[in-house]
C-alpha cells in the first residue's frame, strides 16, 4: 500500500473535506479545520497529481457562519461548484442548517457571493455532502440529507426529481449511458438514519430516476462517508470504510468496481488502500476523483491521536492497474 501523503494539519469534528479534479487537471481540497465551529473554508490545490500541494487558503467569500462542510463537483462548462451549509439557531431546539452554493469560473480562486438554495422548510438535515449531477447544464440534482431534488439554478427552483424518494446524503452518479447509480442503504432514506427500513444497499436506474432497482452490493453505513466515481472508461469505482466489528470507528478504506454500468460489482476483488491497523477516527469521509487514465487519488481525514503530528488531512494516489 501507498503511504498517504500529509496536506494539511486539522483540529476535530467534522472536517469533512471535498475533492475535485479541473477542467485543466487540478486537484482541488475543499475541508474545514475544526468542524462544527469551524468559521471558514479552506482550499489548497496541486498541480502534480497529489505529490504536492499548497499552503491552505481560507475562501473569503465564505466566511459568515459556523460551517458545516459540503461538497465540489466540477461542471461541463468548467466552472467549479462548492456546497456547504450554514448552522443556525444553535444550542435551541430550533436548530436548522442553511444550505448554500457558490460557483468559480477561475479553478478556484475566486468565488460568486454565497448563494442560499430556496429551502422553505427550515430543518437540521438540509445538508449536502456529495457532488451534485449536473442533469443540464442549469439543472443539478442534490443529494440533501433529507431531500434529493432536481435545482434550476436558472429560475432558483427546486422540484422533484425521478420517483421523488429521499436517496439520503449519499453519492448518486450517472454513466454515460445515462445509468444512475445510487449509494442508498434503504429504499426511502429515514430522517436522521438509523431507523428501521427495507435495505436495499445501492439503487441503480435506467429510466431518469423514475424505477429503481435493488442492488444489494454496498456496506452500509448509515450516514457515514463511502464515494462513487464514475471513471472514463465508463468503470465505477465504490470507495468504501471498512469498520471493526463492534466499534464506532474505521480502520480501512478499500475500493471496488463495477465494469458493466453498475450491474454487478466485484466486492471480491476489493483493494484495500489504507489500513494503518489502528481506528481512523473521524468517520474518514473518503473522496476519490480519476487523476488520470490510469491513476486514482482518495482524499480522507485522521483524528487519530496516535498520529505522530496531530489530525490531519491525508491525499493517497491509487494506480487502476493494481486492481486484480
Amino acid at each position: 500500500m501507498t503511504t498517504p501523503i500529509r496536506i494539511a494539519d486539522v483540529v476535530s469534528g467534522h472536517v469533512h473535506p471535498a475533492l475535485a479534479r479541473t477542467s485543466d487537471g487540478q486537484l482541488l481540497a475543499v475541508y474545514n479545520i475544526e468542524g462544527g465551529g469551524g468559521k471558514e473554508l479552506l482550499l489548497c490545490r496541486s498541480d502534480d497529481g497529489g505529490r504536492s500541494w499548497s499552503t491552505p487558503k481560507a475562501i473569503s467569500e465564505i466566511c459568515d457562519c459556523s460551517i458545516y462542510p459540503g461538497s465540489l463537483s466540477t461542471l461541463s462548462d468548467g466552472r467549479l461548484l462548492l456546497n456547504w451549509s450554514c448552522y443556525r439557531d444553535t444550542g435551541t431546539d430550533n436548530a436548522w442548517r442553511e444550505p448554500f452554493f457558490s460557483l468559480s469560473k477561475d479553478g478556484g480562486h475566486h468565488w460568486s457571493a454565497p448563494h442560499a438554495y430556496p429551502i422553505t422548510d427550515r430543518t437540521n438535515y438540509a445538508c449536502i455532502r456529495h457532488p451534485v449531477i449536473e442533469w443540464t447544464p442549469t439543472q443539478w440534482v442534490c443529494p440533501f440529507y433529507d431531500r434529493t431534488v432536481l435545482y434550476d439554478a436558472g429560475a432558483d427552483e427546486l422540484a422533484t426529481f425521478g420517483d421523488g424518494r429521499n436517496h439520503g446524503m449519499v453519492p448518486i452518479v450517472r454513466t454515460a449511458s445515462g445509468t444512475l447509480i445510487s449509494g442508498a442503504p434503504q429504499t426511502e432514506a429515514p430522517v436522521p438514519v438509523g431507523q428501521p427500513g427495507n435495505m436495499v444497499d445501492g439503487l441503480r436506474s435506467t429510466d431518469e430516476g423514475h424505477t429503481w432497482q435493488a442492488l444489494h452490493a454496498f456496506p452500509h453505513f448509515g450516514v457515514a462517508g463511502y464515494d462513487l466515481t464514475v471513471l472514463d472508461r465508463g468503470w465505477i469505482v465504490f470507495t468504501a470504510i471498512v469498520y471493526g466489528v463492534g466499534v464506532d470507528g474505521e480502520f480501512a478504506y478499500e475500493l471496488f468496481l463495477s465494469k458493466d454500468d453498475g450491474v454487478t460489482w466485484e466486492t471480491d476483488k476489493a483493494l484495500v488502500i489504507h489500513d494503518p491497523g489502528r481506528r481512523i477516527s473521524g468517520r474518514g469521509w473518503p473522496r476519490t476523483v480519476q487523476i488520470d487514465a490510469d491513476t486514482l487519488g482518495t482524499l480522507f481525514y485522521d483524528l487519530s491521536p496516535e498520529l505522530p503530528d496531530g489530525p490531519g488531512l491525508f491525499f493517497l494516489p491509487t494506480a487502476l492497474g493494481d486492481f486484480a
